[in-house]
């Protein structure tokens, strides 16, 4: 009986393991899908321009208007994302896309 026991607790453990594993094969590949920002020759580059009320290294909120906007750029290159401070008049040019904008260039009109 008592090797039954231990047959079938690891028989659950192994089941256990094997979902586990295979659960975060397939969730680390869908993050892949998710993040990955597709851009085709169909879609409009966009842009706007505001006051930077916070942020930080890779990111920006603008007041534009009544509203404040978030933009995040981890993978820009630095020649294209300029230095800023706050109440700085930023613009920000980027594609919309499903997996969220794109920023592709951060200007700083104090740098003009």
């Amino acid at each position: 009986m008592k090797s039954l026991v231990l047959a079938f607790g690891a028989l659950i453990a192994l089941s256990s393991m094997w979902s586990c594993t295979g659960g975060e094969a397939q969730q680390d590949n869908q993050a892949v899908v998710e993040d990955s920002a597709v851009i085709d020759s169909t879609t409009i580059a966009q842009e706007v321009t505001g006051v930077a009320i916070d942020g930080a290294m890779n990111s920006v909120y603008l007041k534009v208007g009544n509203d404040t906007i978030e933009f995040t750029y981890p993978d820009l290159d630095t020649e294209k994302r300029a230095s800023w401070e706050i109440d700085d008049t930023l613009t920000v040019r980027y594609f919309a896309t499903e997996a969220g904008d794109s920023v592709t260039e951060v200007i700083n009109h104090a740098d003009a």
